[in-house]
């Protein structure tokens, strides 16, 4: 059973009657991916992620209208009359995913106005996948960086853009929009430069750095 949590949170009105604020439960990963095959995480109705593992169950059960496959280590995929698009890169941060970011979503967005679902997929559907989904959220459904990678966090929350991907994502929000919403910022855990959004995973080793000092290795 699921219960709705009610907080004062002031007071209004001549009898002093309090005013309540009823948090609407959020749905979990395993409800927002109801009816997915093992492995793949929706992403809208008709665009959903996974990794390679997934991807037999995923083309047998989705019937995809395209397979956008960013794995150019992967072995060459079995011959079926799935469409793919396939993007030629490596999960580094020194990769040039900007051709391709436009170049997927306009294929994407493409593909869902006929009203078929499109599967995008990497080695782990954890970088370059996510970052061209993200890439789609932004430009054809018009979220902004942080919304999108929010919305996907929920529903797959393994995903991790490399830092160079995520450098790439915040100017095609600029170039879109006029501005970013996630910024790059100093992680004293790590000694490195991280999207804003990464901050909560590292606070208790930052916390305990600040108060005990680095770690010696």
């Amino acid at each position: 059973m699921k219960v709705l949590t009610v907080d004062k949170v002031t007071s209004v009105g001549e009898d002093n009657e309090p005013t309540v604020v009823v948090e609407t439960p959020k749905l979990t990963k395993e409800e927002l991916n109801r009816g997915c095959p093992l492995g793949v995480s929706r992403v809208t109705n008709s665009l959903y992620v996974c990794g390679a593992h997934a991807l037999p169950g995923a083309v047998k059960a989705l019937h995809p209208g395209l397979i956008v496959s960013a794995a150019p280590e992967l072995p060459p995929p079995p011959e079926d009359d799935v469409p793919r698009h396939f993007v030629p890169l490596l999960d580094t941060p020194n990769s040039d995913m900007h051709p391709y970011m436009e170049r997927v979503a306009n294929l994407i967005n493409e593909v869902v106005r006929n009203g078929e679902v499109v599967l995008v997929h990497c080695v782990a559907g954890v970088s370059r996948s996510v970052t061209l989904c993200l890439a789609y959220l932004i430009k054809w459904q018009k979220m902004t960086l942080r919304d999108a990678y929010h919305h996907m966090k929920q529903r797959r929350p393994q995903i991790r853009p490399n830092t160079g991907f995520f450098k790439q994502l915040i100017k095609y929000e600029e170039r879109l929009f006029g501005e970013a919403s996630v910024k790059m910022v100093y992680c004293e855990a790590i000694d490195k430069e991280i999207p804003d959004v990464y901050e909560p995973e590292y606070s208790a080793m930052t916390w305990f750095r600040q108060r005990y000092g680095p770690i010696e290795s």
